[in-house]
């Protein structure tokens, strides 16, 4: 990828994986869930910085209070505000957040989230490309959204790295990543 395809790149994944193919890191398949997070400097704390803010991005489509607290504290420990091990204790509830939705915990509330989601289409412009709004349902969405929030919080500790599941290219913002990335330091990222 040149620096113009970089710049006017609408593809963030696209943009990610160039990033791990400089650094000669294939794609992987899903990565492994579960290590313990680590407060050492890792270069990856750019891209880190970029999943939560996609994260931000999205926030409509986090209504759990666990999603939401888990991408704050994610901020505050890149800060050094929040300990590893007060970060890793509540990825337990962010975890539980996307198996509320993935398992059906809460019917009426999961019914609430999916109608408010209809009744309002302005999420649409959240997603990359909008048009994948097409593509998935509500449900779908809001789970997709919450696994997300749980991978951008955990992110410094999962292994291998590489790009993220495909599933949650709809929320990578290339604007974003342009941000938190420059094309000049794209073979830094890990």
């Amino acid at each position: 990828m040149t620096e113009q395809e970089w710049k006017s790149s609408n593809d963030a994944y696209s943009m990610i994986d160039h990033i791990w193919r400089v650094k000669g890191v294939p794609h992987t398949s899903l990565p492994q869930f579960g290590g313990n997070m680590n407060r050492t400097y890792d270069s990856r704390e750019d891209l880190h910085r970029f999943y939560l803010a996609c994260c931000r991005s999205i926030w409509p489509l986090l209504p759990q209070e666990p999603s939401r607290k888990g991408i704050e504290l994610s901020e505050q420990w890149l800060e050094g505000d929040v300990s590893n091990e007060e970060l890793n204790k509540f990825n337990y509830y962010v975890e539980g957040a996307a198996f509320n939705i993935d398992y059906n915990v809460e019917p009426d509330k999961i019914d609430e989230w999916i109608a408010n989601l209809r009744k309002n289409d302005s999420y649409r412009h959240l997603l990359f490309p909008p048009e994948a709004a097409d593509q998935v349902t509500p449900r779908e969405l809001l789970k997709r959204a919450a696994y997300f929030a749980d991978y951008a919080m955990v992110y410094p500790s999962l292994k291998p790295v590489g790009n993220p599941p495909e599933t949650y290219r709809i929320f990578l913002s290339p604007e974003l990543l342009r941000k938190f990335v420059s094309y000049g330091n794209t073979t830094n990222a890990g």
